[in-house]
């Protein structure tokens, strides 16, 4: 057996993506991954640098794109707590401030019902009308109210996360596109 990239060598490894031969200088360049990926073709580890590459450049996009969310409804309800007097203004600018947590929490709710859902089956509930399926409504609307009022507490801190977490991810994203050119 041969080296795929050099035909004049004999293969030591073979690459655990493709199942290609390669020579001890191709799995070489591999060896930063090989304990997550196993030896690769510089082919295959120029994908995986390139897939890494790309989903830390998207976290830092949705780390930043949530960070710039929160930061306006928490900003726009301070202003309408504080600054407008009236008690319909000061709601509304406490529901601004804990909207964004209230939404994930929600969302979470449900994804936990349809994940317990699909591992156990669904769950009827047996009225004088008929039988209906449980969606657990009063589960998602007590987790919108509990995201709503730690939201006031917790958005300040994740905004912070956010902006930290988006930093790290460019830096992530700029060394792997360091490894992509040396390659």
């Amino acid at each position: 057996m041969v080296c795929v990239n050099h035909r004049d060598r004999e293969a030591v490894a073979q690459c655990s993506e493709c199942g290609a031969y390669i020579c001890a200088e191709c799995a070489q360049k591999s060896e930063p991954l090989k304990s997550v990926c196993g030896t690769l073709c510089p082919s295959c580890y120029r994908d995986k640098i390139t897939q890494t590459r790309d989903y830390y450049s998207g976290q830092r996009k949705k780390k930043l794109a949530s960070a710039i969310v929160s930061l306006i409804c928490y900003v726009s309800g301070w202003i309408f707590a504080a600054a407008i007097p009236g008690m319909v203004f000061t709601v509304i600018g406490i529901v601004l401030m804990g909207i964004y947590p209230a939404i994930a929490w929600f969302r979470f709710a449900g994804k936990s019902i349809d994940d317990y859902d699909a591992k156990h089956g669904a769950t009827y509930v047996v009225t004088d009308s008929g039988v209906h399926r449980d969606r657990a409504v009063w589960l998602r609307v007590v987790f919108f109210f509990a995201g709503l009022i730690f939201g006031i507490f917790i958005t300040p801190i994740n905004i912070i996360r956010w902006f930290i977490s988006a930093a790290k991810n460019k830096k992530t994203a700029k060394m792997y596109e360091a490894e992509l050119a040396s390659l």
